[in-house]
Formats: structure tokens, C-alpha cells, sequence
């Protein structure tokens, strides 16, 4: 089911949800029951993928029908490159928290997709920030701050590149989990859908465990950090 989805993307996301269920079907049978509704809200930024132009960015939830049956709820803008700047990213933590806030509201309350795509609609979406122009006077008092990060997880906007087939995620936290991070490169995959979906993955606030994420350092190397709630950079 897709509202104001463009056909492009939702077959790409569609197979992917295909793969990563059959993956994770495949995986709860080896290893027992798994608790697919206990997984993040996250947050990501996706560049361009095969057959699409369009950079991504929204929130990955899990979503369960009234009959039990599961399935990942994905809430998207998606924008031309020419349309894209960095800030965007790095001024859309109100955005990412609302639409997040909002998909965990209504995939608990059962929401049809009408209801959903309607409150949807009332969330504006975030925009870019204008350059401030130089003045004299500006120079000598400074200027203000907004045009620093407010994302969650600042290195995302710092270090993503839509030329790049490198996509970023991070817990959006509404739901309670401290900041978890994951990067990833090239087309999803089911190995992707399991580590973003598998609760022992990542586990809820006051849980003594901690979560391996690949992050990128303000230079763009890559680094390997063991991230825990008192070590969330």
C-alpha cells in the first residue's frame, strides 16, 4: 500500500521489503522467535539508487496488520539533486522527530494509510537555510548559529554525499533507544533489513548493552565505534 509514492521508488523499496522479510523469516526459523515489532524508528538519508534520481530521506518503522502480519512502514520526502543542499539534512531533526512521533502514533493506534498520509500532510517540510548576507556590522558583533546542525546524528550531514551509493541511518529515539548508527554502501540488502529489524541489534534505554555501528569521522575515513548510551557521537 503507497501514498504519493513515485513508482520508481516504491518498486526499489517494494524488493527490498521482499528480500529482507524473506531473510528475516529465513533467519527467526534458524534461530527461534525474533521481535520484529521491537525494533527502532529510524532515521536515513539515501542517495540516488539504480533507476532513481531522487535523494531520500525519511523513517523506517516496523508495522504489524490486525491480523498479525508484519511489514516495515516507510515514511519519505524525496528530492531532485538540483533541489538538494546540505542544509536540509542538517537543519531537519524537528522534521525527522514529527514524522517519526507520528508513524510509531499511528502504527500503535492501527491507523489506516488515509489517516496516516492525512496528519502527514500537516508536517511541513523541512527547508533549506538561506546564507546570511555579510554587513559591516555583522562582521564586528558575529553572526547567528543557524546554520549549525540540528540532526540528531551531525556527522550524517556532515559526511553524506549524494554522488556517493552511501546511505546513512540512526535510531530517531521517539521510541526510547539511545542513538544507534549504521552505514551503509551499494543497493539494500536482506543482510541490511536484518541488522536495522533485529532487536538484538540494539536494545530500548537502560539496556547494558551497547551497539557496533560503522560511523564516518569528520574527514569522511571510516571508523569502527562501539556506541553505548554513554558514548553516543
Amino acid at each position: 500500500m503507497q501514498r504519493r509514492f513515485p513508482d520508481t521508488l516504491q518498486r526499489q523499496w517494494s524488493h527490498w521489503f521482499q528480500v529482507g522479510l524473506l531473510a528475516w523469516q529465513q533467519e527467526e526459523q534458524r534461530s527461534g522467535e525474533r521481535q520484529f515489532q521491537k525494533a527502532p524508528v529510524w532515521n536515513f538519508v539515501v542517495p540516488p539508487m539504480l533507476g532513481s534520481q531522487m535523494i531520500q530521506m525519511g523513517c523506517l518503522l516496523p508495522g504489524r496488520d490486525s491480523v498479525g502480519r508484519q511489514y516495515p512502514v516507510c515514511l519519505q520526502l524525496s528530492f531532485a539533486p538540483s533541489e538538494w543542499s546540505t542544509s536540509l539534512l542538517s537543519q531537519a531533526e524537528s522534521w525527522y522527530q514529527q514524522i517519526g512521533r507520528l508513524g510509531l502514533y499511528a502504527v500503535r493506534n492501527s491507523f489506516s494509510a488515509s489517516q496516516l498520509d492525512e496528519m502527514l500532510m500537516t508536517i511541513p517540510a523541512p527547508q533549506p537555510v538561506e546564507p546570511q548576507k555579510r554587513s559591516d556590522i555583522l562582521d564586528v558583533i558575529g553572526y547567528d548559529e543557524d546554520g549549525q546542525s540540528t540532526l540528531g546524528w551531525p556527522q550524517a550531514a556532515e559526511c553524506f554525499d549524494p554522488l556517493r551509493q552511501t546511505s546513512y541511518w540512526w535510531t530517531n529515539r521517539c521510541d526510547g533507544y539511545p542513538l544507534y548508527t549504521h552505514v551503509h554502501s551499494g543497493n539494500f540488502t536482506g543482510q541490511l533489513f536484518t541488522l536495522l529489524f533485529d532487536p538484538a541489534g540494539g536494545r530500548p534505554s537502560g539496556a547494558s548493552r551497547s551497539l557496533s555501528a560503522h560511523v564516518l569521522n569528520k574527514q569522511g575515513s571510516y571508523e569502527y565505534r562501539r556506541i553505548s548510551r554513554a558514548n553516543q557521537s
